[in-house]
């Protein structure tokens, strides 16, 4: 595989990361859809196994972060993620 910085990955390499804020993450579908499934008891998405690994971890941080946060406590109001929830997310989730 090759990126577009013309850096070929090779036997044991990792792909390339970039830093993310947690706002970020949380503000993302796949984590609202992981918090949406996780709290209705839904085990994972139908489609889970089509999507990137990228998504598949944002949804998965979303399932992981419902598991600890209180069933009431709101992701987002008015479209934004509250400060509320961002107190409920570890950094060991990420």
């Amino acid at each position: 595989m090759t990126f577009k910085s013309g850096y070929r990955l090779r036997k044991g390499d990792q792909i390339p990361t970039r830093t993310v804020t947690i706002v970020e993450i949380m503000s993302g579908p796949s984590f609202a859809l992981g918090v949406a499934d996780a709290r209705a008891g839904r085990g994972y998405h139908r489609d889970y196994d089509l999507w990137d690994t990228n998504t598949q971890w944002t949804y998965e941080r979303g399932r992981q972060w419902a598991a600890r946060a209180p069933c009431e406590l709101p992701l987002k109001r008015d479209g934004v993620v509250t400060r509320q929830a961002q107190a409920w997310y570890l950094p060991s989730i990420i």
